[in-house]
C-alpha cells in the first residue's frame, strides 16, 4: 500500500462530524437533516479539509432542496444524501499532497462548486484552487459571507460586464448582500457612477456602500431617474430580470450597453439599441477571491452581515432567508466566535 503523504493534524481530525444532508427533493422542513455520523471523506491530492468556523446563506442552497427536481440531473436518496451549503470560512486541518501554497492551520475562506458543497457541517473538504487565506482583519463570519456574493458581484461586473474605469453602472436589488458588495467593488474598480434600486427603509443602508444615486422603487421608477441611453452596465441581483425586455433598452448605452443578471431566464429580445444580455452563474475561484480578499484589505470592501444563527438552528437562518427581506448575509456559526452576534457592517 503506497504511503499517505498528505500533511494533517490527524489527531485533531475525527473519524466522524455533524453535517447537514437532504434525502429526497422537497418541502426545506421536511428535507433538511442533521446527520450525527458523517465519515470523513477520502482528501485528493490537489484537496483541503476544512474545520468549519462559519458558513453562510444562499438563496440557491434552498432552491437546490425544493426545486433540484428541475435543476439537477440527478436526485439524493437516502443512501447517498447531498450536503448543502457553498460559502465557508474555517482553518485547514488537512492539506492534500500536491497542496503547497496553504499550511495546516491557516484561516481561509472558499466557495464550493456544485460536487464539492456542504458546508453546513463541522469539516468539508474542497479543491485548493477554490481557497483563499482569510485576512487577518475580517472576522470568521464576515469571511464566510463574502466568496459566493462576493464572487458573485465580481464575475458579473468584471468577466461578464466588462466593467472599465470610468463606466455608469445601476444595480438592480443594492440591499442584497450580493448588491451591496457589487456597488462597493464597481467603485473601487473605477466606476464613475454606481445607482441602485432598493425599498424606503434600506434607503440609508444602501448609501452607506457608497452609491452616488438610491433609487426608491417605491416612489419612483430607475427608467424615469437616469438619463436615457446613460448607463454602461446594469447588474440585476435576481429582482429584474424581465427589464431586459423593456425599461432597460431605454437606459443602456447604444451598441456596448451590457445587462447582466442572475435571475429567472426570461426570453430576451432582441436589443433595438444593440445592448448584450447576460445571464450567468457563478464559478468558484480562488484568485477571485484574492481580488476580493485585497478589496478588503484596503478597506475598500465592507460584508454586510444580517444575522447570525447558531449550528442546530439552520432551518430558523433558512427561513430568515427566505423573506428576502434581509439586509446583508444570514450566517450559520460553526464554531461560536469570542465576539457577540450582532448586525454589522464591518470587515
Amino acid at each position: 500500500m503506497a504511503a499517505n503523504t498528505n500533511t494533517t493534524y490527524a489527531a485533531a481530525v475525527p473519524a466522524t462530524y455533524r453535517a447537514y444532508v437532504h434525502e429526497h427533493f422537497g418541502e426545506l422542513a421536511q428535507e433538511l437533516k442533521l446527520r450525527t455520523d458523517v465519515p470523513q471523506e477520502t482528501l485528493k491530492n490537489d484537496q483541503v479539509r476544512i474545520h468549519v468556523h462559519a458558513a453562510a446563506i444562499n438563496p440557491i442552497d434552498y432552491k437546490l432542496i425544493e426545486w433540484g427536481a428541475r435543476m439537477l440531473p440527478f436526485a439524493p436518496t437516502p443512501e447517498r444524501p447531498f450536503r448543502i451549503g457553498f460559502d465557508v470560512a474555517g482553518v485547514i486541518a488537512e492539506l492534500g499532497s500536491d497542496v503547497t501554497d496553504l499550511q495546516v492551520g491557516d484561516a481561509v475562506l472558499a466557495m464550493g462548486d456544485f460536487v464539492t458543497k456542504g458546508t453546513f457541517a463541522e469539516y468539508v473538504v474542497i479543491d485548493a484552487k477554490y481557497v483563499a487565506p482569510k485576512p487577518a482583519k475580517l472576522s470568521f463570519q464576515h469571511a464566510a459571507g463574502l466568496s459566493l456574493a462576493g464572487q458573485t458581484s465580481y464575475q458579473a461586473l468584471v468577466a461578464q460586464g466588462q466593467l472599465q474605469q470610468g463606466h455608469r453602472v445601476l444595480v438592480l436589488g443594492g440591499s442584497s448582500a450580493t448588491g451591496s458588495l457589487a456597488i462597493q467593488i464597481a467603485k473601487a474598480l473605477g466606476a464613475s457612477f454606481v445607482a441602485a434600486t432598493t425599498s424606503t427603509r434600506n434607503v440609508e443602508f444602501v448609501q452607506a456602500f457608497g452609491a452616488d444615486r438610491v433609487i426608491d422603487y417605491t416612489t419612483e421608477k430607475w427608467v424615469d431617474v437616469l438619463d436615457a441611453n446613460s448607463i454602461d452596465l446594469i447588474f440585476d441581483c435576481g429582482v429584474e430580470s424581465a427589464s431586459w425586455n423593456d425599461d432597460a433598452q431605454r437606459v443602456l448605452k447604444h451598441d456596448t450597453g451590457r445587462f447582466v443578471t442572475i435571475g429567472q431566464e426570461i426570453t430576451p429580445i432582441e436589443s433595438p439599441v444593440g445592448a448584450t444580455y447576460i445571464r450567468f452563474r457563478t464559478q468558484p475561484s480562488g484568485a477571485d477571491l484574492l481580488v476580493l480578499t485585497g478589496l478588503v484589505e484596503r478597506d475598500e470592501l465592507r460584508v454586510p452581515i444580517d444575522s447570525v444563527f447558531g449550528f442546530e438552528d439552520l432551518l430558523g437562518a433558512f427561513k430568515s432567508v427566505k423573506t428576502g427581506r434581509s439586509r446583508g448575509k444570514v450566517i450559520l456559526e460553526v464554531v461560536a466566535a469570542a465576539q457577540p452576534r450582532a448586525l454589522s457592517l464591518e470587515p
